[in-house]
């Protein structure tokens, strides 16, 4: 039977809202967590004055009812999506009239809201904030200027402050507009404006309709805001139309973004609607967390000298960069406590779908509203201790911060409708904290403040001023100085990468559009791209997920793509969503070509992912140009398989539909580059869409003079960049300088030549500039990519000793051609009187894409930092007659790096439910051999941790393949130390040394000896996970197929398909090549 939530009386009509203090409303409904009164009360309004307590959970009318939860146990399932939703209550409501279907206000059934946030995520990702640095640190210089040249005896106004700071910043770097609030005496009009419409919409929610119209003077304000607002909103995108920019700023994303789901762009309304809500949102809060920061710093000297020397140690006299916001982990954690303390959106409201049970104790009705007060959730003793309501920086700093329990700290709200500019504000509130500690000494306006809060629908400290004292007067221009731009990735590449840019006449539209995680695919597009002028057609290379799923029947489109484990690759997801539910001839006209890349070894979802696209565009009227083309990476050269398709099928299907008539020589002709060679000037390198991260720790894990050499690096990771256990780094890698150098004495090139390659050749190099050769084909191209035989082909064409041209055309025909790995530089060196041209050797090899490696660390162990655990390969190289070694491009580049170098990344996700349970109790099982250990290190410390935290932690049991038991048996100790603690077992196979490992050879073979330890894990609901190469992963599977039918009985069919039924379930799967 679900208990009754209490109640306390209201009145008639107004409920609950006259116990509501107006000027204190949070902290009313605080207290009413606390105390409600004992006593028999002799009237309704006696009631204010609450003495009796009635716990974590009440119900109000204020007007209309809503049930308030007050701590850490009950507001657990309200957090749970598929339970409840967004609830746009009483005081969004009135906001709304002001920012009508804006991402804060929108209802959750309005489509607007799905479309925007899709349109405006990239422009809060990690490299368009990156981007901002410049212009935010430009405002905070403003700031600093400003506070500098009124002395250190003038009264800062804290909160005024902060809001001129964080206006402005949101301003300029998401509008490109200067409010220059600094430079006024007077808030700017937005803001004044702002605070009206704030102030009355809270004031409005707590009002029956009724008694609302009866204040006409403020409506009448009410409504003078709201056009104020909306003015300013048009003025700046009408002046933004009238001259348009390329910043790639949020106002350019809404005016220019289509959704890449449903193709759709924004409506100037809801345009300007989300400009008010940027506007509002992306200030209002920044400035009260800074101004409670500021507050909390000076009532705790202790936490301002420690955040003060970090700022010294870590960024001394010199200028703030961009590289210094994800090495401030103090002035963080005193954010995080400051946001604990004072959330300045003090409560967020949910509503149920469906009827709901909380806690197994009370029940929430279907639609009703839910108010999470986070002033108490976030000071749960339960939680946060018996000094809950204390200021200490150090219980968010760090590994405290990370073992805290899941969603215990809410400032930023819930799942999808939680704050999508965070990333904004967390990196502006660093850098304002640091210039400002790095430049003054502060102190109390008034020694005697108390703290008093000032309430509109968002928080902030009332009348609170202090005075700042500059710490070295010589040093304030070189501490504001702006420094050199920080860019974005594609911004920094100036790369025109619009594969078919060319001034040709005559040339139809085709596209090619990719579906890559990894970046073959990509590639593969690239080089499609590339020979499409040849035959008459301009393409336009892009991801899926950036072309609308009703393909357009003017442009003739070809998709290249991939399968992840059965599902889409990362940028083909919405794309591949839209097909299926295309209706019948919705693609009728639209002409198509599938070329579908896969591997066999995964036959239960080879090729899904293009048969499910190939079949529902046919499904939906498309016509269907070629075959489509089924691709086995693990055989053969996949850009052979890529020539030859085109040739034998798209060209000649394209040159027919479209009358064309083919200019591409068929005599395996290669392609060239138009460039000149230049030797006096040197470019910059060309970035791609990753950050720099720092190497902070290299070291070899293997015993020294091993067969196979295998490492462990850790990188700091930078501000804004977060992981799971089970997630992946990808890793931009540069080519070994051996191989640089083969090709700069192949072409008889110095080292400082540089080459400008002409625009109307499509290629992914940067064009009509002149960029250096050596970094060139360091960072941009690959080398030890194996030759196709179609360019080894069209090499030999250029051989003037016929001889030779036989000999190599004989070589390409070899069955065994290309398992040797033999690349277009070997050619080269054999066969040195090829007339080859470089601009031809540049458009022959692919360009550089990243690795992605299985990341080997927790975050619970420090946020900050992730490490790779790989392997080195280095080896005699097969295709070489020269005596080189085969280098891996990305682990021997990885190799060279030391501590403080380096190293371009990003964090990709891991894919269908490669992570540990979000039940720490259920158990799991992994298996694996050599670097495949990295995602279980990473689940086996995570683990370990929460063990010794006190968290009750499932049974873990790991197989673990490698070679000899002092060779390469990785964190040996780290593993026994684990394993002493219970956090797992470990159970070993030698290959080179199996009488060590109780007869077992391989990992598969422990599996199979230690059956009835996985068959009573399973039977508990174990999930199984397996990483490694392909062999490891059948191995691994098929002796799960004959411990199934050992357990029970069945034949070999039966157990294999109870296998595939587990996959994706409780059975995943993580598989290098």
């Amino acid at each position: 039977m679900p208990k009754d939530i209490p109640a306390p009386g209201g009145l008639p009509i107004v409920g609950n809202a006259l116990q509501i203090d107006s000027e204190q409303p949070q902290e009313s409904l605080a207290r009413f967590s606390e105390i409600y009164g004992k006593q028999r009360l002799k009237s309704q309004f006696q009631r204010l004055r609450l003495t009796h307590r009635i716990g974590p959970i009440f119900k109000l009318r204020v007007p209309e009812p809503r049930i308030f939860f007050a701590n850490y146990a009950l507001v657990q399932d309200l957090f749970d999506e598929k339970r409840f939703q967004k609830n746009v209550g009483a005081g969004l409501k009135q906001v709304r009239n002001a920012t009508r279907d804006g991402l804060f206000t929108a209802f959750p059934e309005e489509p607007s809201w799905a479309i925007a946030h899709r349109i405006l995520m990239p422009a809060f990702g990690p490299l368009a904030i990156r981007a901002m640095f410049a212009e935010m640190k430009d405002i905070s210089a403003q700031m600093i200027l400003k506070l500098a040249r009124f002395g250190p005896d003038h009264l800062i106004s804290v909160s005024d402050e902060f809001t001129n700071l964080t206006l402005d910043s949101i301003a300029l770097c998401a509008m490109g507009t200067r409010f220059n609030s600094f430079y006024h005496d007077e808030p700017h009009r937005f803001v004044s404006a702002m605070t009206g419409v704030l102030s009355e919409s809270a004031a409005r929610s707590k009002r029956p309709s009724l008694i609302g119209k009866l204040h006409k003077e403020s409506n009448r304000k009410y409504k003078e805001d709201i056009e104020t607002l909306e003015s300013i909103s048009k003025e700046m995108l009408q002046n933004r139309r009238q001259h348009p920019t390329d910043d790639q700023d949020l106002l350019n994303a809404m005016i220019n973004g289509k959704d890449p789901k449903t193709g759709q762009k924004l409506r100037d309304e809801t345009i300007i609607a989300n400009m008010i809500t940027f506007l509002i949102a992306g200030h209002e809060t920044t400035s009260g967390l800074l101004s409670f920061l500021f507050y909390e710093l000076l009532q705790s000297p202790e936490a301002l000298k420690e955040a003060t020397k970090e700022v010294d140690n870590v960024i001394g006299t010199a200028p703030v960069t961009v590289e210094h916001m994800s090495k401030l982990p103090y002035i963080e954690a005193c954010l995080r406590e400051t946001l604990r303390l004072h959330p300045t959106a003090p409560a967020f409201s949910l509503e149920a779908k469906g009827d709901q049970l909380i806690n197994g104790e009370y029940l929430i009705k279907d639609k009703q509203a839910c108010v999470v007060l986070l002033m108490r959730l976030h000071r749960d003793p339960e939680v946060f201790g018996s000094d809950a309501e204390e200021f200490r920086p150090s219980r968010m700093y760090g590994e405290n911060f990370t073992k805290l329990p899941p969603n215990c700290w809410k400032p930023f709200g819930n799942g999808s409708r939680g704050c999508i500019g965070r990333p904004f504000a967390w990196q502006e509130a660093i850098l304002a904290v640091a210039m400002l500690l790095q430049t003054f000494h502060f102190s109390k306006g008034s020694a005697s403040y108390q703290l008093k809060i000032k309430s509109t629908l968002t928080i902030k400290p009332d009348n609170f001023y202090m005075r700042a004292r500059l710490r070295d007067p010589k040093r304030l221009e070189s501490l504001t100085q702006l420094g050199p731009e920080t860019k974005s990735g594609a911004e920094d590449r100036e790369s025109k990468n619009k594969a078919g840019a060319t001034n040709k006449e005559g040339l139809t539209p085709l596209w090619v559009l990719y579906g890559s995680n990894t970046g073959t695919c990509e590639a593969l597009a690239q080089s499609l791209a590339c020979s499409a002028p040849d035959h008459g057609f301009k393409a336009e290379v892009k991801d899926l997920d950036s072309a609308p799923s009703a393909l357009s029947a003017e442009i003739p489109a070809v998709i290249i793509t991939a399968s992840y484990e059965g599902q889409p690759p990362d940028n083909a997801g919405h794309f591949v969503e839209g097909l299926k539910t295309a209706s019948k001839d919705e693609s009728k006209g639209v002409n198509f070509a599938v070329f579908g890349v896969g591997n066999k070894e995964w036959k239960e979802t080879y090729q899904k992912i293009p048969i499910v696209i190939d079949e529902a565009l046919v499904k939906a009227g498309a016509n269907q140009l070629a075959p489509r083309a089924s691709v086995d990476v693990a055989q053969g050269n996949i850009f052979d398989a890529l020539y030859d398709w085109q040739d034998k099928s798209l060209w000649p299907a394209l040159s027919k539909l479209y009358g064309k008539k083919d200019e591409a020589d068929n005599d395996g002709e290669l392609g060239a580059l138009n460039l000149e060679i230049g030797t006096q000037t040197r470019s910059k390198l060309l970035r791609q869409d990753v950050v720099t991260a720092e190497v902070s720790e290299s070291r070899l894990l293997t015993r020294q003079g091993a067969a196979a050499r295998k490492r462990h690096i850790v990188v700091n990771l930078p501000s804004g960049l977060s992981y799971r256990a089970g997630d992946y780094l990808a890793v931009l890698p540069v080519n070994p300088s051996e191989n640089v150098r083969r090709v700069m004495k192949r072409f008889q090139l110095p080292w400082d030549a540089t080459i400008t390659i002409d625009e109307k050749r499509p290629t992914s190099l940067p064009t009509g500039k002149a960029i250096n050769v050596s970094s060139t084909l360091s960072t941009m191209v690959e080398l030890s990519q194996p030759v196709s035989n179609r360019v080894a082909i069209g090499l030999a064409k250029t051989i003037p000793e016929e001889k030779l041209v036989k000999e190599l055309e004989a070589r390409a025909a070899e069955e065994d051609f290309q398992a040797d790995n033999v690349t277009l530089l070997d050619l080269l060196e054999d066969y040195p009187t090829a007339n080859f041209s470089f601009g031809q050797f540049l458009a022959a090899v692919p360009p550089m894409r990243i690795r992605q490696y299985s990341i080997s660390s927790t975050p619970l162990s420090s946020p900050y930092h992730c490490s790779l655990t790989y392997s080195v390969v280095d080896a005699p190289a097969r295709g070489s007659r020269h005596g080189h070694r085969f280098l891996g491009v990305a682990s021997s580049y990885m190799e060279r790096l030391e501590v403080g170098e380096r190293i371009q990344i990003s964090i990709r996700p891991s894919r269908n439910g490669f992570h540990l349970p979000t039940d720490d109790s259920k158990p799991i099982i992994m298996a694996c051999a050599g670097t495949g250990l990295a995602p279980f290190r990473a689940f086996v410390a995570e683990r370990a941790l929460k063990k010794s935290g006190g968290r009750e932690v499932g049974p873990a049991l790991l197989f673990y393949g490698c070679s000899r038991p002092e060779d390469d048996d990785l964190y040996r100790d780290e593993l026994d130390k684990w394993e002493a603690e219970g956090a797992v077992r470990v159970r070993r196979a030698y290959s080179k040394q199996p009488d060590a490992s109780e007869g077992c050879k391989y990992v598969q073979d422990r599996l199979w000896l230690d059956r009835e330890h996985v068959r009573e894990l399973y039977a508990k609901g174990a999930q199984l996970y397996c990483c490694g190469a392909g062999a490891v992963g059948s191995a691994v599977e098929d002796t799960m197929v004959r411990i199934k039918a050992d357990v029970a009985g069945c034949d070999t069919e039966t157990a294999y398909k109870w296998v595939q039924e587990r996959k994706g379930d409780r059975y995943y799967s993580d598989i290098f090549s």
